[in-house]
């Protein structure tokens, strides 16, 4: 099957045309995991956090026995109480251990048995004590991975996991745990703490202050789209001006990487197929990148879509973003505001020079065209009720028999 670019789901290199990774790879490793350090990766939506994720897993296996769980695959009947939690946990490390090599998990699959994940009593206290006997008999350092942790928001025993997992790092000297732990998802934990208890005075009172500071770019350099595509171009032989495209792709997305592989998506599987384009390397220029993009912008994508819903969420947000696009103003970059902090979080902002800027072309034409649209809706609806308001006020006077003929009609 020939290989394509993938902008749903996790990537894999045997199957999809995907910046390589090694050097990231490494980085984490010796930097982060090897260093015994607690973290968490946290980036806006489709930004190759489980790609990272599942390569990282597999980069480490020779070195660590890895628990990869996924929080997507609970239910939220699962968080309901300290047993629920339990037994979902312990259930889906199971399928992990699976996973692995039996010879490496024999004796951890022992342990886990014996825990009572069915008895009332049964609750985080002795789940972590399992936890903590399995890091003692492992026949590598364990590294704990949790992809999705943004399905256990709004959840206190997700919260009371954070603080046995905080307080077992504090004892690690003394008391077996987990080598490192990395948590994947858009919210950082601080921010999972937010969406909780919203009450000003537990804003920042994070039970899980022991992560390390993750600042790896995770964007895409012109030089890795640049990579991507001499892949792509040895298999397809488009004639395409490799370099110029890379950088081309790079000053609409910012490295973006769902944006980076929608625009070759389309372009590989929309204008190249459709004839739209005399040849490949037509389809491969200027013209085909600003093809995509129009596309692009007016598609329903689901990064867009939670860009919409945020905006929604978080009025002072959007109105920061329509003083940015359509007065020119400029913003410092504060962090410690909440609404900034949340933008770069979602990954539509980023600090640049000290200045809060829209993070890539792509987002600045969406936004740009939604403030548009809702301002045309707004005059239009305000032209319609001054035009009818006559047919209601006379001589300053509701007219109730009109209102209601109308309501009728």
């Amino acid at each position: 099957m020939a290989r394509r670019f993938n902008i749903t789901g996790f990537c894999n290199p045997q199957k999809h045309y995907m910046v390589r990774l090694d050097d990231r790879l490494k980085i984490i490793k010796e930097t982060y995991v090897d260093n015994e350090e607690y973290f968490i990766i946290n980036r806006g939506r489709q930004y190759g956090k489980t790609t990272t994720l599942k390569a990282l897993a597999k980069y480490l296996e020779k070195d660590y026995i890895i628990f990869s769980l996924d929080f997507q695959k609970l239910a939220t009947s699962n968080f309901e109480n300290e047993t629920a939690f339990s037994r979902a946990f312990a259930q889906s490390l199971s399928a992990a251990l699976r996973m692995i090599p039996s010879e490496d998990t024999e004796k951890l699959e022992e342990r886990l048995s014996a825990l009572k994940i069915d008895a009332p009593s049964t609750g985080m206290i002795e789940l972590f004590g399992c936890l903590s006997d399995m890091c003692k008999i492992s026949p590598r350092p364990v590294v704990l991975m949790i992809d999705e942790v943004d399905s256990a928001s709004n959840n206190q025993v997700f919260i009371d996991f954070l603080a046995q997992l905080r307080g077992y790092y504090l004892e690690r000297e003394n008391t077996p745990i987990f080598h490192s732990v990395i948590l994947a998802g858009v919210y950082d934990i601080k921010n999972l703490k937010l969406k909780l208890r919203p009450e000003t005075e537990h804003l920042y009172n994070s039970p899980w202050n022991i992560a390390a500071d993750f600042d790896m770019d995770m964007s895409f350099s012109p030089a890795q789209i640049m990579s991507m595509l001499e892949e792509y171009e040895a298999d397809r032989h488009t004639g395409m001006n490799v370099p110029l495209m890379a950088e081309e792709i790079y000053q609409y997305t910012a490295g973006y990487p769902v944006l980076v592989s929608s625009i070759c998506k389309f372009i590989d599987e929309k204008l190249i197929p459709g004839n739209e384009c005399e040849n490949p390397a037509d389809a491969w220029g200027k013209a085909g990148i600003e093809k995509a993009v129009k596309r692009l912008l007016v598609n329903s994508v689901p990064l867009f879509e939670s860009m919409i819903r945020h905006l929604e969420e978080y009025p002072s947000m959007k109105q920061m973003f329509q003083a940015i696009l359509f007065q020119g103003n400029e913003f410092s970059y504060n962090p410690d505001t909440k609404e900034i902090n949340l933008s770069h979080m979602f990954g539509y902002a980023v600090n640049k020079n000290g200045k809060v800027q829209i993070a890539n072309r792509i987002f600045e034409m969406r936004l740009y065209n939604y403030f548009l649209s809702e301002e045309e809706l707004s005059s239009k609806i305000g032209a319609l009720a001054q035009r009818d308001k006559s047919y209601f006020i006379h001589d300053g006077r509701l007219d109730m028999d009109m209102t209601l003929k109308k309501f009728v009609e």
